[in-house]
C-alpha cells in the first residue's frame, strides 16, 4: 500500500514537472495568426497547438467537451440538422472558449474564434451509379434509397421498392434495341409487405405476355413464343397480395437473347460522392476569399488498399484530393464502425499512409470513443470500445505523425446523443487530452540527430516517435497489435550511455538503460512515454 502511494506522489510530481517544463496552450486568447509549421505543426498567435476536436456538436455541449480536454469543434451545417446561424454559433463556440472549424461562409473570416474552414465530410465516401434509364409511371412512389436502376444491376439481392406495388409500373429505356426470347422477374419477400401475383410485359407499347408469379424468392423466368426486339420494356404489377403495407419491392428484371446473355443488365459504377475536381474548386473560392484561414478536409479510410473499395487507378484520386485542403484527416472506426477490434492497427497504417500522400500538410485523425453505431447491428451484439482502444489508437496517430486528432462522439443505439460516450471513456478522454495537451510542444519539437527505434521480443507491432524538446529527447512508444500480445521492448537510442535512468512520464517510475538501448515492458494497447534529461 505504500508502495503505491509513494508510486502515485512521483506521477503526481511527474505531472507537476512536466507542466512546468512543457506549458502548452490552455484556453486560447483570440486568434489573430495561424502558422503551419515544421513536422506539420500547428501554431496559433506563434504558440505551438494541438488541435483536440469534437464533432458536429450542438452548444448545449461545449461545456462537456471542454471538460474533456478538447479545445476545438468541428463541423456545423444548419441545413443539416444545425439549429442556429454559422455566424451566431462560432460567437457561442468563442463564448465557450473553443475553437472553431467551420464550413466556409465569407461572414465568418476574421473571426476570433475561427481555427480554419472545413470541406463537406468525406467527399471520397463511394456511391454507386448506373448508366441504366429505368423510369417510373406517374403516380409511383419512388424511394431515393432504392433507385429503381437496381433493377437491372445484376445484384439479386439488392431490390427497389415500389410504392403501392399493386399498379405499379416501371419501364426499362435502353440505348440500342435488343431482342430477347425470355423475360425472368426476381420477386423479395419481407414480412409486412406485398408480393406481386399477376405481372405483364410490353415491348415498345405493345403487351407481350401476362404471368402469375409464385410468392417465393429466387428467379421465375417465362419463354416467350418467339423472339421480340425492342428498345423499351414495360414491367406492370397487375395484382399483388395484400399485407400490412401496400408498397413491395422487386429485386432483378432480366431479359435473355438466344445464347443465354442477360441483355437488360446494366452494373453499377464506384464513384466519389464528389470529385476531387469539384472540391478544389470549391477550396480556391475559399482561399481566395480568406488566405489567412487553413482548409481541413476529411477523408474516409477508404484510400487504405484493405478496404477494397476503390480499383488502383481510382486510388490515385486521393493525392488531387490532398491538393484541395491545407490540413487533411480521416476516419477509421474499427469498433464503432466494423464492430472489429482486430482491425485496430489501420488506425495506425491508415495515419502513415494519409501522411505520406500528405507530405508537409498536417494530418488527423478521428478517433471512436464507443458503442452504439448504426451501422453494426443490433446494440447486444456491438463491442465494446474500450479506455484502451481509445488511447491505442490517440498514440497509433500521433506517433505516425498526426498533429491533430479529434473524436466522434455520436451513438444512435439505444438512443441517438451527439455525445454518447460512456462515463469510463470519458475519463479515458480527459486524461489523455490532458497529457497530449502538457506535452504539446515536445510533440511539436525538434527531429532528434541521434536514431531512435523499438522493437519488440516477438513479431509485436510496436512504433515509437522521437523528439527533442529543451534539450530532453522524448520517446512516444505505443503497442498496436491487433493480437494483443504483451512483449518486452527494445527502444534503441544512439550514444545513450549505460546505467542512465530514463524516465516514464507519468507512470511515477525509471527505467535504467544499457549501452545503446533500454528495455520495457509493453502489456496489449500500452502506450509508453519516456523522457531522457541532456538529449543533445
Amino acid at each position: 500500500m505504500r508502495l503505491r502511494t509513494i508510486n502515485a506522489a512521483l506521477a503526481c510530481l511527474g505531472c507537476l514537472l512536466e507542466a512546468a517544463s512543457l506549458k502548452g496552450a490552455g484556453d486560447m486568447p483570440g486568434i489573430e495568426k495561424i502558422e503551419l509549421g515544421r513536422e506539420r505543426g500547428f501554431h496559433v498567435n506563434g504558440k505551438p497547438f494541438f488541435p483536440i476536436m469534437a464533432w458536429l456538436q450542438e452548444p448545449r455541449n461545449f461545456e462537456t467537451i471542454k471538460s474533456c480536454g478538447m479545445n476545438t469543434v468541428a463541423g456545423y451545417w444548419p441545413k443539416s440538422g444545425g439549429t442556429r446561424d454559422v455566424k451566431e454559433y462560432l460567437d457561442l463556440v468563442e463564448k465557450a472558449g473553443l475553437c472553431g472549424v467551420m464550413p466556409f461562409d465569407e461572414r465568418l473570416k476574421g473571426h476570433p474564434a475561427l481555427l480554419g474552414y472545413i470541406h463537406g465530410d468525406e467527399p471520397d465516401l463511394p456511391e454507386r451509379v448506373s448508366d441504366a434509364a429505368v423510369e417510373p409511371a406517374q403516380d409511383l412512389r419512388v424511394n431515393p434509397q432504392t433507385p429503381l436502376w437496381r433493377l437491372v444491376d445484376g445484384d439479386v439481392f439488392s431490390w427497389s421498392v415500389l410504392d403501392p406495388l399493386e399498379g405499379a409500373s416501371v419501364t426499362v429505356k435502353l440505348k440500342e434495341p435488343v431482342t430477347v426470347k425470355s423475360l425472368a422477374v426476381w420477386l423479395t419477400i419481407s414480412e409486412g409487405l406485398s408480393v406481386a401475383r399477376e405481372i405483364a410485359f410490353e415491348a415498345n407499347g405493345k403487351e407481350l405476355l401476362r404471368a402469375t408469379v409464385a410468392p417465393k424468392r429466387g428467379q421465375q423466368k417465362f419463354d416467350l413464343p418467339h423472339p421480340v426486339t425492342f428498345t423499351q420494356l414495360t414491367l406492370r404489377i397487375l395484382s399483388a397480395n395484400p399485407a400490412k403495407n401496400v408498397w413491395g419491392s422487386l429485386g432483378e428484371i432480366e431479359g435473355f437473347d438466344e445464347d443465354g446473355k442477360n441483355v437488360l443488365l446494366s452494373p453499377p459504377r464506384t464513384v466519389p460522392r464528389s470529385s476531387p475536381a469539384d472540391v478544389f474548386r470549391q477550396y480556391g473560392v475559399m482561399k481566395k476569399a480568406d488566405s489567412s484561414r487553413p482548409v481541413f478536409m476529411t477523408l474516409t479510410g477508404y484510400f487504405h488498399p484493405f478496404f477494397n473499395k476503390y480499383n488502383a487507378d481510382q486510388l490515385k484520386m486521393y493525392p488531387e484530393y490532398i491538393k484541395a485542403a491545407d490540413v487533411v484527416g480521416f476516419d477509421i472506426y474499427p469498433i464503432y464502425g466494423w464492430n472489429k477490434p482486430e482491425w485496430i492497427h489501420l488506425v495506425h497504417e491508415g495515419t502513415e499512409f494519409l501522411v505520406k500522400m500528405a507530405g508537409p500538410k498536417p494530418v488527423y485523425a478521428w478517433i471512436e470513443t464507443s458503442k452504439g453505431s448504426r451501422w453494426t447491428g443490433d446494440l447486444a451484439e456491438q463491442k465494446d470500445v474500450k479506455p484502451s482502444h481509445i488511447r491505442a489508437e490517440v498514440w497509433m496517430a500521433i506517433c505516425r505523425g498526426a498533429t491533430a486528432i479529434g473524436y466522434f462522439t455520436h451513438v444512435w443505439k439505444p438512443s441517438y446523443s451527439q455525445f454518447g460516450v460512456p462515463p469510463a471513456n470519458r475519463e479515458a478522454i480527459t486524461q489523455i487530452n490532458a497529457q497530449v495537451t502538457r506535452l504539446t510542444p515536445a510533440i511539436l519539437g525538434d527531429e532528434p540527430e541521434r536514431t531512435v527505434s523499438i522493437r519488440g521480443e516477438e513479431a509485436v507491432k510496436l512504433d515509437a516517435l522521437a523528439k527533442c524538446k529543451n534539450g530532453e529527447l522524448y520517446i512516444f512508444a505505443v503497442n498496436y497489435d491487433e493480437s494483443l500480445r504483451e512483449t518486452r521492448a527494445r527502444v534503441e537510442v544512439e550514444g545513450i550511455p549505460a546505467l542512465t535512468d530514463v524516465t516514464v512520464v507519468d507512470e511515477g517510475r525509471t527505467v535504467t538503460s544499457e549501452e545503446g538501448f533500454f528495455v520495457d515492458v509493453f502489456e496489449p494497447l500500452a502506450v509508453h512515454i519516456y523522457r531522457i534529461s541532456s538529449a543533445g
